[in-house]
């Protein structure tokens, strides 16, 4: 008999986790569990094609603001998406939302599940600490020292980790960071992401919506134009580079939307930045973008795992990245990249010398030849965290 399987996130926007899930729900036995994603808020495009054994389904209206900030609320000039954000927020504060949840969970769902996942931190876990599941599981991808989604309200999730019998982190400094500060060492173990190899090689074979020129360095950002991913910061290194006359034969191409996606594409304007900054939104299949590029660049300020570093990797492309929980493990060796400090000189200073001698990029691209991704031992251990009996 299969087993029933309840996947938790806020929303499906464009981003790794979205990506993750898909990869993971397409690459589980599908002979042994059927599964559902519930997605709070119905945001974003992401989790579609799903397979045959896995399903969405969509959270009440109560949930329309779970994802957003309190200043993209309030650039809506919605007074009713307002009062949705007020009551989830005094919720929090005061403790009341565990009673609301478990309410909203009988309104959404509509049977029993053997294995409950909150697929993303912060608001997830609280959903799923207020179920009657038997099992429960909390995935983490977040860098809890530089980005820690709970740390507004520190008692109640203080209260709500308990409940989960096992928490699974991307990477060893993700497990690490977490418990430096909920001391759960007793339920946390690491299991870095599984990736659709396959998904990922046959889409970048398809044409390409933006295609590059040759005889040139291209670089290229893929990700949510959200503070944590250090594009500000990025446009005044390419300034420096442009004053230095060092971007003569660079440009740098960012796909992706985001809450900063406005701020930025107007600073490329405002700063005569045309001709090195290209701002492309999202794009269905970043794959066959990707794979044309000289070097793929991450100046994150926190990454806990860094889909988007695997998937270069897997397609051949180099990648040079600030020092983050997913660097430290992708990039320790400086075999496929390179790894500088998280500050903007180290930025600068990283480019720069990619720059001025670029066959250090081709030799990150023979070291890439037959990279392998195994997804086997990944899998195995997800599947026996599934099937494992829980002793009450």
């Amino acid at each position: 008999m299969k087993k029933e399987l309840l996947f938790v996130v806020d929303e499906r926007k464009m981003g790794g986790v979205s990506v993750v899930l898909n990869d993971l729900v397409h690459l589980l036995n599908s002979n042994k569990y059927n599964i559902d994603i519930l997605v709070l808020h119905n945001h974003g495009h992401m989790l579609e094609n799903l397979p045959e054994n896995t399903h969405l389904i969509f959270g009440t209206d109560y949930f329309d603001a779970i994802d957003l900030t309190m200043k993209e609320v309030l650039e809506q000039k919605s007074i009713s998406l307002l009062m949705k954000k007020v009551r989830i927020v005094v919720g929090l504060k005061t403790g009341w939302i565990l009673h609301t949840l478990k309410k909203q969970r009988n309104q959404i769902l509509c049977k029993e599940y053997d294995v409950e996942i909150a697929y993303k931190d912060g608001f997830c876990a609280l959903f799923t600490a207020c179920g009657k599941t038997k099992k429960k599981i909390h995935w983490l991808h977040c860098s809890y020292k530089t980005f820690n989604p709970n740390e507004k309200y520190p008692q109640l999730f203080q209260k709500i980790l308990k409940e989960f019998q096992m928490i699974v982190g991307v990477s060893d400094n993700v497990v690490k960071e977490f418990n430096e500060i909920y001391h759960l060492e007793n339920k946390t173990q690491v299991i870095p992401i599984v990736m659709d190899v396959q998904r990922i090689l046959d889409l970048s074979k398809k044409e390409a919506v933006y295609p590059i020129k040759p005889n040139k360095l291209h670089i290229v950002l893929i990700g949510r134009c959200h503070p944590v991913k250090g594009y500000d910061r990025l446009f005044d290194v390419v300034k420096r580079l442009l004053y230095e006359d060092l971007a003569n034969n660079v440009d740098f191409t960012i796909f992706g939307d985001g809450p900063l996606f406005e701020h930025l594409k107007q600073r490329v304007v405002n700063e005569h930045l045309e001709e090195l900054i290209m701002m492309k939104g999202n794009i269905d299949n970043p794959y066959a973008e990707l794979k044309q590029y000289s070097m793929l660049l991450l100046p994150s300020y926190s990454e806990a795992f860094g889909t988007v570093i695997s998937e270069a990797f897997i397609l051949g492309v180099p990648v040079l990245s600030t020092q983050t929980s997913a660097s430290l493990m992708a990039l320790s060796d400086n075999r496929y990249g390179m790894i500088c400090d998280n500050q903007e000189d180290a930025i600068y200073e990283a480019l720069k010398e990619i720059i001025i001698d670029p066959k250090r990029i081709e030799i990150y691209r023979k070291n890439l030849i037959g990279f392998e991704y195994n997804n086997d031992v990944l899998l195995d251990k997800i599947e026996k965290l599934f099937d494992e009996e829980v002793i009450l």
